[in-house]
């Protein structure tokens, strides 16, 4: 039995809200920070910018379902803390170097030492009652979105302001506060014990779903890693490129956000395979759109508009499988966010390093249309098939 109770749910939430905003505090400064340390040419250096920024989501993959398997033996409150510290450590430790290799290991150990979205959820559903699961799992799927849409403007204006180190050190010590505040006020939980083995589904329907939500995230997360780049095509450079970056993060951040909620409502009307067919090709159309963004403001406009559309699809297929209450599912497709977050900078900086922008937009728009076509058979059955 749970020992946690309400003021656990607030501190897990808090928590969150804090770790996601440190994080990405650090997500529009970070492939600035590489360009300015990297000894390599343009295309050299955009290629470790992609391995770098996409290296702490790669180490999750892994970390995370490790550190949530291990709540059955380990108390989830000495997890959670474990990521709050190791993270803590390891951002701080990226102020003192500029060698790209030990970047690079430093942010595949913050990821796989993190793993700190699976334990809070994790808590969340041990102490919360039955009758309120749904909207504290919400509560905190909102902090942490929050977090990152409002971290990236921040971290760009701090380290704008106090230059790059003195902007790791500052995210380091948030970290580092959050960590003392859980671990002064979160109440002990014991292990979970072992959880039941997960029902089978069709590896087919399961192995779509995970990769229209991978397509869904890479969209979402390929830009800050180019952003340089694209803001230089405008002849925005120096510090006036670090605000502006801010500032289209978070304004797609917030379109994100929007989008999510407002057409989610929508698919009760419409049916929800249906809005995430049409939501997808809306926004791989407009994704090939930002070709037209000759500068900041309509660049960000149509950024926005594309993100508001992707935004929905990935909470829709990951509902679905909570309708049907198979954690296992769950599980499998929340995979598709770090892949898509770690592989999502790689692909996108590779390609622009041998191509060209309109070459790295189509690209994205092409393969989230190949995964959307694989949806098409279960329309014509009228509903959405058992995992999707």
């Amino acid at each position: 039995m749970a020992e946690g109770g309400p003021r656990d749910i607030q501190v897990v939430v808090a928590a969150q809200f804090g770790l996601a905003f440190s994080l990405n505090f650090m997500l529009v400064f970070l492939p600035f920070y590489v360009a300015a340390v990297s000894p390599l040419g343009q295309a050299a250096t955009l290629r470790w910018v992609g391995l770098i920024v996409g290296a702490a989501s790669a180490g999750a993959i892994v970390g995370s379902p490790f550190w949530g398997s291990l709540t059955a033996r380990i108390s989830p409150k000495l997890l959670f803390e474990r990521c709050l510290f190791s993270h803590a450590l390891l951002v701080s430790l990226m102020a003192f170097t500029t060698n790209l290799p030990i970047l690079l290991l430093l942010r595949l150990l913050q990821g796989f030492l993190g793993g700190l979205s699976t334990i809070g959820l994790i808590i969340i559903s041990t102490v919360s009652p039955r009758g309120r699961l749904e909207k504290d799992v919400g509560l905190f799927q909102s902090a942490l979105t929050l977090g990152q849409i409002t971290g990236p403007p921040v971290g760009a204006f701090a380290a704008a302001l106090l230059g790059y180190r003195s902007a790791f050190l500052l995210a380091g010590l948030m970290v580092g506060f959050i960590f003392l505040f859980s671990l002064m006020t979160l109440t002990p939980l014991p292990p979970q014990g072992i959880m039941e083995e997960p029902q089978k589904f069709s590896k087919g329907r399961l192995l779509t779903g995970w990769l229209v939500c991978f397509a869904a995230t890479v969209h979402i997360v390929f830009l800050p890693s180019v952003l340089p780049q694209i803001l230089k095509g405008m002849q925005v450079v120096g510090e006036e490129a670090l605000k502006a970056a801010g500032l289209v993060v978070m304004a797609y951040g917030l379109a994100s956000v929007a989008g999510s909620y407002g057409l989610s409502r929508a698919s009760s009307r419409i049916g929800s395979l249906r809005l995430i067919l049409s939501a997808g090709f809306a926004a791989s159309l407009l994704q090939i759109l930002l070709i037209l963004g000759s500068d900041v403001w309509s660049f960000t406009f149509i950024r926005a508009l594309q993100t508001g559309f992707i935004s929905v699809v990935l909470p829709l297929i990951i509902a679905q499988a909570a309708v049907e209450g198979r954690g296992a599912t769950i599980g499998f497709l929340n995979t598709s966010r770090f892949a898509g977050s770690a592989l999502g900078p790689i692909i996108a900086t590779f390609i622009l390093a041998n191509g060209s922008l309109l070459t790295l937009y189509t690209s994205i728009a092409g393969f989230t249309l190949l995964t959307l076509l694989a949806l098409l058979p279960s329309l014509y059955r009228g509903r959405l098939n058992p995992v999707l």
